[in-house]
């Protein structure tokens, strides 16, 4: 019996995963695609606005194809992202430091939000370690303090998206739809300043 649990022992020593396997790039959970209620693909620029108050739209060069509309504080700003494919609904949004946010005027974020995050978890002033526990490490690093993920995930139509297209009197073609994910971070010594995040679906 001594033998088998040392033979035993040795073996799963040896099979344990190296670590680029350990930390492999780990797609968004649906938590990660929501920030104070508001989800992507499911809200547009008015019920952004219901939520959180007025704003305005603006034309950014950072996405080709977007606008964005946005609230910050003297800490923080959230931008939200409404693309064309997505048909006015959010396809994306970003929190940052206000100074970084973007080149178009913010409202001011209501006063009993702060200290933003994801559904998910994810915030400004968390580590690189923490991040990549919940990412895995990002296969492109074009500096070594920004990181980017993409994601390319076939996904199988629910009964919702065919009552949806009934009435909207088309049909789908397929059972399977393409879903495009895109995640960029930037940091500071080792800290977030900035998460990107944006869901696109081609039906």
């Amino acid at each position: 019996m001594t033998t088998l649990c040392h033979a035993l022992c040795i073996f799963l020593t040896f099979f344990q995963l190296p670590p680029y396997l350990a930390n492999k790039e780990k797609p968004p959970g649906d938590s990660h695609f929501s920030v104070l209620h508001i989800i992507i693909g499911k809200d547009n620029f008015q019920t952004v606005q219901e939520k959180l108050g007025p704003t305005k739209k603006c034309h950014t060069k950072h996405h080709d194809g977007v606008d964005v509309a946005g609230y910050a504080d003297p800490n923080e700003a959230l931008v939200f992202e409404f693309g064309e494919i997505g048909g006015g609904d959010v396809t994306g949004f970003f929190l940052s430091r206000p100074s970084h946010a973007t080149e178009c005027p913010l409202s001011p974020l209501p006063a009993r939000f702060s200290n933003l995050a994801t559904n998910g978890g994810i915030r400004l002033g968390m580590t690189e370690q923490e991040f990549v526990n919940v990412f895995g490490d990002p296969k492109t690093k074009t500096r070594p303090d920004y990181w980017e993920y993409e994601w390319t995930l076939e996904e199988r139509y629910t009964e919702d998206h065919k009552k949806g297209a009934a009435t909207a009197g088309y049909t789908m073609s397929g059972d399977t739809y393409l879903v495009g994910i895109t995640i960029e971070a930037r940091f500071a010594k080792g800290v977030l300043q900035y998460f990107y995040i944006s869901k696109l679906e081609t039906t």
